[in-house]
């Protein structure tokens, strides 16, 4: 509860979020590991913070299986969540809403990286986004 007077420092109030990236755009096919959107937060060494992707992948056959990952900096960086899940018909995708939880080792910009990657099948993988359903890729501030 916050009481009159008070004050408050950025990036101290639980579940304040710190960043966010909104990809309004689709992602051209894929099927081995692609970085699909990043997002760069200041962090302060120590503290817990939880990143959050909701983003929809779909592929061009149906049957196949889609996964997520939400990594370190890159496409090659430490993995903190991975998500798989089945595209049972083409076109029609499959909501990828992965979290990870991180603790900051140093004070400073820090980078999350979302991918994606066809896990299973034959089919060339999207990941959709529009102005009116678009991508969003989080950094929130949760205690330290």
């Amino acid at each position: 509860m916050t009481l009159a007077g008070e004050t408050f420092q950025a990036g101290r109030l639980a579940a304040e979020r710190i960043a966010t990236n909104i990809r309004t755009t689709a992602s051209g096919t894929f099927t081995a590991e692609t970085s699909l959107q990043t997002v760069t937060a200041a962090l302060v060494t120590g503290r817990t913070y939880r990143v959050t992707y909701r983003g929809t992948l779909q592929s061009s056959v149906g049957g196949d299986s889609a996964r997520s990952r939400i990594r370190e900096d890159s496409v090659s960086g430490t993995q903190l969540q991975n998500y798989r899940a089945g595209l049972p018909n083409s076109g029609a995708g499959f909501t990828a809403d992965v979290e990870a939880e991180y603790t900051a080792v140093s004070t400073g910009n820090k980078t999350f990286a979302v991918t994606g990657e066809r896990a299973s099948g034959t089919g060339n993988i999207t990941a959709s986004a529009a102005a009116d359903g678009p991508a969003y890729l989080y950094v929130h501030y949760i205690h330290g």
